[in-house]
């Protein structure tokens, strides 16, 4: 028994067919043939049922392909953990986490400057809420995580490095046809009672929320999301509003929200936002990693400065 047959079985009870898992496999047909059968002789158990309909796993095969698969999987570990200890250089992986919706500077960075720096580190980059990216961090179970702070939040990120990048101004973001898109005065606290308000999955903003409901009594929520292409929806279909920074609206990966309309509420609550890396200095970033890191920074500032907003 090899690994090679163990490969075979597999994929031959994916397709089903000895001629489909032979071209998988580019080896003939006879050969697979050959290979399982000297893989059943050898276990004594007949693994595949084979007929003019197909080659199906038997019972016995069904219990055994679970065991086959895990060989396969500790095998492939193995190799991958001795690639790395024997050229660490080029098996970096790098994992960042960020708050919602600001995919787009992230990515645009990382594809443009690829080939040409990073090769061949491997980039981890998922969306967090800010509790979950600090914790993430604190732990050192991530290397740097992009978040939006305020001065209420700053005990929270204590002992941790944060490098901020830009300002970004907390807005409240309404459709074209919504009656707060024609006001040629401040917003109040009345207008806010007749809104409906969709909710990004957001520490701030469900404390911002909160706090407005101490002022002006229960506020209807309808929705509550982590993807910018919902709030969109349910903004312009559902006639909401919801709380939105400036920056992060602007540049929302597959969302166009520039459709909808800015309503300032900085007389209301602090709308004043920091955006920036949390970092732990008790992690070691690579030359590489930092370097990411410096693009990206680069990237997010020029987008703000093309959109007006300070850094």
């Amino acid at each position: 028994m090899n690994f090679e047959q163990l490969l075979y079985a597999e994929v031959l009870a994916q397709h089903r067919s000895m001629q489909k898992a032979a071209d998988v496999l580019h080896i003939s047909k006879s050969g697979l043939s050959t290979a399982i059968a000297q893989l059943e002789s050898e276990l004594g158990v007949e693994i595949f049922d084979k007929s003019s309909s197909g080659t199906v796993l038997t019972d016995d095969g069904r219990q055994l392909l679970a065991s086959i698969s895990d060989i396969l999987r500790y095998k492939n570990g193995l190799e991958k953990a001795a690639a790395k200890i024997a050229n660490p250089s080029q098996h970096q992986k790098f994992t960042i986490h960020y708050m919602n919706t600001m995919l787009r500077p992230f990515i645009n960075s990382f594809v443009e400057n690829y080939d040409k720096k990073y090769r061949p580190i491997q980039l981890n980059i998922s969306c967090h809420e800010f509790e979950t990216i600090v914790s993430q961090v604190r732990d050192q179970a991530i290397e740097a995580g992009f978040i939006a702070i305020n001065n209420s939040k700053n005990d929270a990120i204590k002992h941790l490095n944060f490098t901020p990048i830009c300002d970004s101004k907390l807005v409240l973001l309404c459709g074209p046809e919504n009656d707060l898109a024609h006001l040629e005065r401040p917003i109040t606290l009345e207008d806010l009672k007749n809104q409906h308000f969709s909710i990004f999955n957001d520490q701030f903003h469900d404390d911002i929320f909160e706090r407005l409901q101490f002022q002006c009594g229960p506020l209807d929520l309808v929705l509550r999301v982590d993807d910018a292409w919902a709030m969109e929806q349910a903004i312009l279909r559902l006639n909401t509003v919801c709380f939105g920074r400036t920056l992060q609206s602007q540049l929302a990966s597959h969302t166009d929200f520039s459709k909808l309309v800015a309503v300032d509420i900085g007389h209301l609550i602090d709308e004043n936002f920091k955006l920036g890396w949390l970092t732990n200095p008790n992690t070691m970033l690579s030359p590489t990693m930092t370097l990411i890191l410096e693009d990206m920074s680069a990237q997010i500032k020029r987008d703000a400065q093309s959109i007006g907003i300070p850094h």
